[in-house]
């Protein structure tokens, strides 16, 4: 598995909706500009270890799963309940798909 930019500032994006922030929310409390915050979850512009680290923070998950998208576990331990409810969001439109072809 490869560090890949756009997948990456996919998953940042999917984190902050699914935590109900804009991206100017994020931008101040990261203390950075909103254009750069954009440019990041469009995957134009990669970030450093210590931004990855504030946002992994910011939205309880591990580094891992922020930067290679994998594991479900947050950096406390527990469940990634963001990548879960990304998970059950995905089936449940599999499943309407799936209930209009009947």
């Amino acid at each position: 598995m490869n560090y890949n930019m756009e997948e990456c500032g996919s998953r940042i994006r999917q984190l902050r909706i699914q935590n109900g922030l804009t991206q100017e929310e994020i931008a101040e409390t990261l203390n950075i500009d909103r254009s750069f915050y954009g440019r990041i979850e469009t995957g134009k512009k990669g970030c450093s270890i210590d931004l990855l680290v504030q946002l992994s923070e910011l939205h309880h998950v591990t580094l891992d799963y922020l930067i290679l998208g994998r594991y479900l576990c947050t950096a406390q331990g527990g469940l990634d309940m963001a990548r879960l409810k990304e998970d059950i969001s995905e089936l449940v439109c599999c499943l309407e798909r799936f209930k209009e072809k009947l």
